[in-house]
């Protein structure tokens, strides 16, 4: 492991996660939290430490095992702590804050990628979105070629259920995502996603 990785240690991290449940009760009576398993993130730059009652950890009791959040993480370099809830995996909430960093202060914008003289693509947009011809050809020039905004994680997951529909978009990371409509975890399935794009239309 690089020095780099090592800024702060696997026990100065946990001792962290640690102090947050100083004091703590369960019915009146003093409440003991211990680390069930701590690991360096994919990237080495954060510690990932799950943390939980002792009767849960050690005895095997599960009804005093603590829900509603996933794991802590503790930056290498600065000891900063942040909670990721149980809803999202450690590598989803990562991958969205690496995002974010590289977006640099602009935004992550869905887009189509069609050709206007594709005819049979134009067709399928149509018939996908139930809108007519000139609306359909309006969605993919100016402002209304803006469909959809958010994170990229999501925009990605979008863009593969409109793929499986054979329409095709890019993710463009722009300044300004205009009046694009902004999109969360309720577009998983492709109803929910045409239903957002259909919002572009005029």
């Amino acid at each position: 492991m690089s020095e780099r990785n090592t800024k702060l240690t696997a026990d100065q991290a946990c001792a962290i996660v640690l102090a947050l449940f100083d004091g703590a009760m369960r019915d009146g009576k003093p409440e003991r939290f211990v680390i069930q398993n701590c690991e360096l993130s994919a990237n080495g730059d954060y510690w990932v430490i799950r943390c939980n009652s002792e009767d849960y950890v050690v005895h095997g009791m599960t009804e005093f095992c603590y829900v509603g959040v996933n794991a802590h993480l503790i930056n290498v370099f600065t000891g900063e702590r942040e909670m990721v809830v149980s809803c999202i995996t450690v590598e989803e909430y990562l991958q969205d804050k690496y995002d974010l960093e590289a977006a640099a202060g602009k935004q992550y914008v869905l887009t189509p990628a069609l050709d206007r003289a594709d005819k049979p693509a134009l067709i399928n947009l149509r018939q996908k979105l139930q809108c007519t011809y000139p609306q359909t050809l309006a969605l993919l020039t100016g402002q209304q070629r803006l469909w959809l905004t958010g994170t990229r994680m999501l925009l990605k997951n979008t863009q593969r259920l409109l793929g499986e529909q054979s329409i095709t978009t890019q993710i463009e990371l722009l300044p300004d995502a205009g009046e694009a409509v902004v999109i969360g975890v309720e577009t998983w399935h492709i109803e929910a996603v045409l239903k957002a794009v259909r919002k572009r239309l005029c």
